[in-house]
């Protein structure tokens, strides 16, 4: 089976701006927050944009072909969801759920996530993390309007990454953009949104009680540390994050690079962060060539047995598998 690239999907988020439209083509006046490049989840499926398979949703390759477009799966559908977010302006601090609280109580799957940050400001953060002990002292900062002297942050800058397991307090914050990898889910528990309110004096609702259920107390961050695959002139390789739910690389080649599958039988996603070129393998005897610009997302199915990056200009790609 072919590799494939999908229309983006814009989300319009009141936190959302301008900086990325130009990437993705979308002329909304609207402030947009998210733009959705691979996804199986219902509240914005992933819709094939070229090739032979031009139209096919993410769901119907992975009915239609699962050996080369699901493989073995922790979910009955695609189970990773792939973002481009683009916060002008602070994001509510929320939190998400892990899979059995999820499933127990809103039917969907939980979400753990990770960020690779594409731009920050000079001395750009994100909340990460809180100082709460205990549910007590959550509910009485909740009362009181003080749940923001709890927050914790971390200090963020161009090609880190910051690995947001479900159950963590988190939120990005203004001038921030950043590739968002994450279990297929859509569920996000607000626990404090700024004091923003409306033009009618309304803040958007809050989830304090459900937060309350899932929020970790007195447990320790801990950093994820970046392992060498590969290195030599022209080429990095490294991988960022491993967990059971995902894994993620970054590769940075002005070279032309041969890949295997992360995981043997199982689909890669590679997304363009910078520079162009080109993805090429073999498809029933025959080459096949795919573009790859920023923003570009790819899902390589998993029986083809290798595939190949073609740089035009220096390029950075991330790819994830499960």
């Amino acid at each position: 089976m072919y590799p494939v690239k999908f229309k983006p999907v814009p989300m319009h988020r009141i936190w959302g701006g301008d900086g990325l439209k130009p990437m993705f083509h979308v002329e909304s006046t609207e402030p947009i927050g998210e733009y959705w490049v691979v996804s199986g989840h219902p509240h914005g499926m992933s819709v094939v944009s070229e090739g032979p398979l031009v139209g096919r949703t993410l769901n119907e390759l992975t009915e239609m072909y699962p050996s080369a477009y699901l493989g073995k799966s922790p979910q009955p559908r695609f189970p990773l969801l792939i973002k481009f977010l683009e916060a002008e302006d602070d994001l509510s601090v929320q939190i998400h759920p892990d899979d059995t609280y999820a499933i127990a109580n809103e039917g969907d799957f939980g979400k753990t996530e990770a960020w690779y940050v594409l731009d920050a400001k000079e001395d750009g953060k994100v909340n990460y993390g809180h100082s709460f002990p205990d549910r007590e002292t959550y509910e009485r900062a909740v009362q009181n309007g003080q749940v923001k002297d709890h927050l914790e942050y971390r200090s963020v800058r161009k090609g880190d990454l910051v690995f947001v397991p479900a159950r963590t307090l988190h939120a990005l914050l203004a001038g921030t953009k950043v590739l968002e990898i994450q279990q297929t889910s859509d569920v996000t528990y607000r626990v404090y949104d700024w004091d923003r309110v409306d033009d009618s004096g309304k803040g958007r609702a809050l989830h304090v009680d459900k937060a309350a259920d899932v929020l970790e107390y007195g447990q320790p961050l801990v950093d994820v540390e970046r392992v060498w695959i590969h290195s030599e002139e022209g080429i990095e390789h490294q991988r960022l994050v491993e967990c059971p739910y995902f894994t993620i690389e970054s590769v940075v080649t002005s070279e032309p690079l041969a890949l295997t599958h992360g995981h043997s039988g199982n689909p890669d996603v590679l997304i363009v962060v910078e520079g162009t070129g080109e993805l090429r393998a073999t498809v029933d005897g025959q080459q096949q060539s795919l573009s790859l610009n920023p923003g570009d997302a790819v899902l390589i199915p998993g029986t083809l047995e290798v595939y190949e990056v073609w740089p035009q200009s220096p390029l950075t790609v991330v790819r994830t598998y499960y």
